[in-house]
């Protein structure tokens, strides 16, 4: 008699960019599951209830979860982890004893993704500028809060910075958008948590010549792999990455909730993401 296939996949609108179907079936693969799948699936949100039904009824154990649900995913959780709960927005879903159960793996993904030797010397009680205020920003300032940062945010609408502030519950030096180039100087961190640079939107123009040297530039966006914005970071000698490490590590998280195994990040996965 043939096992079960278990199912797990991605959710959102648009869909067809994800790259998490090469990062779990290739830990699939790697770790011998021979029974499981990975899938992306286009879901809006006025569909989500009837078809998150269906999915658990065709044997999916679990989803992850992507713009523009994971706050309507939310809503359908019967449990959710506390950064879930301080977040009121999930990444994964899991389906358990009848069940459903939300976590969100992005905080901690961020977090892993940056290397000892910056957490150490430039988050720490340092100055760390979040550019935006949407979805992403929110998992983002919470890490940082968690790492004892000193958070700047800046938005174009700075109504948006002050809610999620008082949402989250943390203290953050809110600025405007055209004041960002004034602070410069005093930053260790800055952390690009919009869509400025990614294929087919507007750059982040931001001059970084009077930078300190040790200032890290990280930026969420992977496609294009060098937005402007990471350009004028190399121009200026300073260190920095793309998103696609946070990516990968917010996935090895979900992984391991719903297969009990923590995969491996090899380079061989990485170079295959870069394609």
């Amino acid at each position: 008699m043939a096992e079960t296939l278990t199912k797990t996949g991605v959710i959102g609108s648009p869909i067809n960019h994800s790259l998490s179907p090469n990062i779990h079936n290739y830990w699939i693969k790697k770790n011998k599951i021979k029974t499981a799948e990975y899938q992306k699936i286009k879901i809006d949100a006025l569909e989500l209830n009837k078809k998150i039904n269906n999915l658990i009824n065709d044997n999916f154990i679990g989803l992850n979860v992507t713009i523009p649900l994971k706050e309507h995913a939310y809503n359908i959780c019967e449990e959710l982890s506390e950064t879930a709960k301080k977040l009121k927005a999930v990444n994964t879903l899991t389906f358990k004893g009848g069940k459903i159960t939300g976590n969100n793996t992005d905080p901690k993904g961020f977090i892993n993704s940056v290397d000892d030797k910056t957490k150490n010397t430039n988050i720490i009680k340092k100055n760390v500028l979040v550019v935006g205020a949407g979805g992403s920003a929110r998992s983002i300032v919470y890490a940082l809060h968690t790492m004892n940062a000193n958070i700047i945010i800046a938005n174009r609408t700075p109504d948006k910075a002050e809610a999620l502030s008082d949402d989250l519950e943390v203290n953050l030096k809110i600025h405007k958008f055209n004041e960002i180039q004034d602070l410069v100087p005093n930053l260790d961190m800055v952390v690009n948590t919009s869509s400025l640079g990614m294929d087919g939107n507007e750059n982040l123009n931001l001059n970084l010549k009077e930078a300190k040297k040790n200032l890290y530039i990280y930026d969420l966006v992977y496609k294009p792999p060098q937005t402007n914005f990471l350009k004028e970071a190399e121009t200026n000698n300073l260190n920095y990455q793309n998103g696609l490490a946070m990516l990968v590590q917010q996935a090895a998280k979900s992984f391991r909730i719903w297969h009990g195994v923590y995969p491996e990040i090899t380079n061989e996965l990485i170079e295959i993401l870069k394609r």
